[in-house]
């Protein structure tokens, strides 16, 4: 459907027509002029009365026409679409410690299973807003809570392992979603905490993390990579601390899984968007298209012709 973004700007079409009839007329010269070749002066004047003059108005008023239709934003608005809208503003923590590069999932790579895995995530989550937090010895805010999956994914493409250090400081990244969802409204406030190490630096502890996201209502879900630790390792942090992340979903009304398979991966979805369902109220959005660029272009055209049309005249008037 066409429509017009500035309408009234059509009343400009007017203008030429005001100015030739409101304008006062020039006034004639004091003096007489003398002008010896008026006879052929006379003869040009009866020239110019003919059709070539008469082509050059039709296409400079053409010409204004276009232009005024240009100025009046034409636009092609498209068929309403529904937009899914959704409440929540959800945040995707990452591990990126140094402890991801020696796990793999039936062969491949710990690096890639992280960000297929978060891919997947957020784009089963269209109509959310999702942020993304990475951490290792610190915790940082990647992207706020946006719409923009795709610009979101591409932020987990280009993230790598170390970028925040190669320790472990998950009371730190628990801290740093709750501080940022602690003020959206609380049916929203989730945090997808994609791990695969044990707690080993970091100001708070775990506990304490559950515990300040408990208080702010914050449900903690926990997807833990890789094999879990072994008693009386030999280093400390090595391997999945389930029982740390079981206790931070259990104390904020999440959930834990365990990632040891693609099949395990499907089911960590399904259960996510059974607890937590994209649905809500839906949007409608028209797309709209600038067409101004082809009256403005008209308008040059007729514009030239005008101009060619007067060297054509002007031509005709030496001879």
């Amino acid at each position: 459907m066409l429509e017009f973004a500035w309408p009234l700007v059509a009343l400009a079409a007017i203008l030429p027509w005001l100015v030739a009839t409101v304008a006062p007329a020039a006034r004639p010269l004091a003096a007489p002029l003398r002008v010896p070749f008026l006879e052929q002066a006379e003869r040009w004047q009866r020239a110019a009365t003919g059709g070539p003059r008469r082509v050059r108005h039709g296409l400079v008023i053409a010409a204004w026409l276009a232009l005024v239709v240009a100025a009046c934003r034409p636009q092609w608005i498209g068929e309403p679409v529904s937009v899914p809208a959704s409440g929540r503003s959800m945040l995707l923590a990452l591990d990126l410690s140094g402890s991801i590069r020696d796990i793999a999932l039936g062969g491949e790579p710990g690096p890639e299973l992280l960000r297929r895995t978060a891919r997947t995530f957020i784009a089963g989550r269209a109509g959310d807003r999702i942020g993304l937090i990475v951490f290792g010895s610190k915790a940082h805010l990647q992207a706020p809570p946006t719409s923009d999956l795709r610009a979101l994914s591409e932020l987990v493409d280009e993230a790598f392992i170390g970028l925040a250090g190669d320790g472990t400081a998950l009371g730190d990244a628990i801290a740093l979603g709750v501080a940022r969802l602690r003020t959206t409204p609380g049916a929203g406030r989730v945090l997808v905490l994609l791990t695969d190490g044990s707690s080993t630096e970091g100001v708070l502890t775990v506990p304490e993390a559950a515990e300040l996201a408990r208080e702010h209502a914050v449900r903690v879900y926990s997807i833990g990579l890789g094999a879990p630790a072994v008693p009386g390792a030999q280093r400390a942090g090595v391997g999945l601390d389930e029982a740390s992340l079981k206790l931070i979903s259990a104390q904020t009304g999440g959930l834990y899984f365990r990632a040891d398979s693609a099949g395990a991966l499907e089911r960590i979805y399904e259960a996510l968007a059974q607890h937590e369902p994209v649905a809500g109220d839906a949007r409608r959005y028209r797309s709209r298209t600038e067409l101004y660029a082809w009256p403005l272009a008209m308008a040059l055209l007729l514009a030239f012709g005008a101009l060619a049309a007067g060297g054509r005249l002007a031509r005709r008037w030496r001879r």
